[in-house]
């Protein structure tokens, strides 16, 4: 017998539609519930249930067979709603809907200061407006504090909204000290190339095929600031802050950041809680944005155009979609996903990460779109200075040509425009020093 919470999960659609519990369903065992029954309705909304007030007693006869302790609802429930239900249910039944459910998912899975804060930053603005209407409940001498709502303390609101202050200059510091990371590591050579995508699209999967060069003890040496690599599991929301890894695509250096998963139908203020984390997207110099090629068409397309929306403001960089998993398709069912989604998804790679098909294919598109790297030629004077010059041109760029003559070296070599610069004021440096011992 399992020893997790039973649930009945529900969801109301507009008229005409049909209701889809798959996801929900997903996400409530993310949560490490389970779903013991289900219940939809296709209506419009009602503004004190939600659902029409005999769909409620339905779903209230439901939890009592089931013995259900909490119900699931896909949707965003007001705080007056979340009270109006509860209030038909029995004793004791949580009523949690779509938002309480993926931040609890959330709470779960934050292991790093970034993460715990961020949950508890879109924790805070959920709860925000729950605290007005616990305030306007206490007025009416009504029970805040029943179904969920919690206890009403006049303060909390003051409470709320100082603690949000706070957490966000936190976040704002952290963002500040990885910016500066970022910039570090572009001039060191590296390119920053970002995981996107859907929740459980395999994106930490691929991020182990891309770096598999490395195990993660030698990360840890040549990088101890960045997170642990994440894990590849098949469920949601295994990455929650971000996870870099260095991988070797070829001729040049890339760090490559996994990020927690898109998941459709996300508020505004939940996004905004995570931009932290997704800066690790937006500021990236090219985006991977990974979809998983098992799934129908038009879960892909859903799922495309919300990774789209959340990139479109604010992403610099440009963006290759991975159509993952095709181990799990045949050709024939590939090709016309790649024609149908080809609007959404223009030439895009398709890999499987589980097996690695076609990842070398992907390592050289990830090559081919990186930002352009300059060529230049050096002619240093044969000294120590040279030498470690050179050295230092191996692990920053791509050394295409190295020449010894009797007094001096030459150096062909490409690199990102910034490393071009150090090098020319190295050489410069190589230059004076060797001039300087002649006199």
């Amino acid at each position: 017998m399992s020893d997790r919470t039973p649930v009945v999960v529900a969801k109301r659609v507009d008229s005409g539609e049909s209701a889809d519990l798959s996801e929900i369903s997903e996400l409530a065992r993310a949560a490490g519930y389970e779903v013991v029954a289900t219940l939809s309705q296709s209506r419009t909304e009602d503004a004190a249930y939600h659902f029409g007030e005999g769909k409620i007693e339905e779903l209230a006869g439901l939890v009592a067979e089931t013995g259900a302790a909490a119900v699931v609802v896909d949707n965003r429930l007001g705080p007056y709603q979340t009270y109006n239900i509860g209030g038909k249910l029995p004793a004791g039944v949580e009523v949690i809907d779509r938002f309480t459910l993926i931040l609890e998912i959330f709470g779960q899975r934050a292991n790093t200061r970034k993460a715990q804060l961020q949950v508890e930053l879109a924790e805070l603005r959920y709860e925000l407006p729950r605290a007005e209407a616990k305030a306007s409940l206490a007025k009416r001498d009504e029970r805040p504090g029943f179904m969920g709502l919690g206890e009403y303390d006049e303060s909390r609101e003051r409470d709320i909204k100082a603690q949000i202050s706070r957490i966000k200059q936190e976040l704002d510091d952290i963002a500040d000290k990885e910016e500066t990371r970022r910039e570090q590591r572009r001039e060191s050579g590296f390119d920053l190339v970002a995981l996107a995508g859907y929740t459980n699209a395999g994106k930490s999967t691929l991020m182990r095929r891309l770096a598999d060069d490395l195990d993660v003890g030698e990360n840890d040496d040549l990088h101890p600031d960045l997170d642990p690599t994440a894990e590849s599991e098949d469920r949601l929301f295994t990455t929650l802050g971000t996870t870099t890894r260095r991988a070797d695509t070829g001729t040049r250096d890339v760090l490559l950041t996994d990020t927690v998963g898109f998941v459709s139908d996300l508020p505004h203020w939940l996004v905004e809680s995570f931009e932290s984390t997704l800066d690790s997207v937006y500021r990236a110099d090219l985006v991977l944005l990974v979809v998983d090629a098992a799934e129908p068409i038009e879960e892909m397309r859903d799922k495309l155009v919300t990774c789209h929306d959340t990139l479109y403001e604010r992403n610099e960089a440009p963006i290759v979609t991975v159509l993952n998993k095709i181990d799990r398709v045949d050709d024939a069912d590939l090709e016309r996903k790649r024609a149908a989604l080809s609007a959404l998804a223009p030439n895009p790679v398709a890999v499987s990460g589980l097996t690695g098909k076609n990842v070398s294919e992907l390592t050289d598109r990830i090559e081919s779109e990186l930002p352009a790297w300059r060529e230049e030629r050096l002619l240093l004077p044969l000294a120590d200075g040279a030498m470690s010059l050179v050295s230092w041109l191996h692990d920053h760029g791509n050394v295409e040509r190295e020449e010894y003559t009797g007094e001096e070296v030459l150096v062909e070599f490409s690199a990102r425009p910034a490393i071009v610069e150090q090098a020319r004021a190295k050489a410069a440096e190589v230059d004076s020093q060797t001039t300087e011992s002649a006199d």
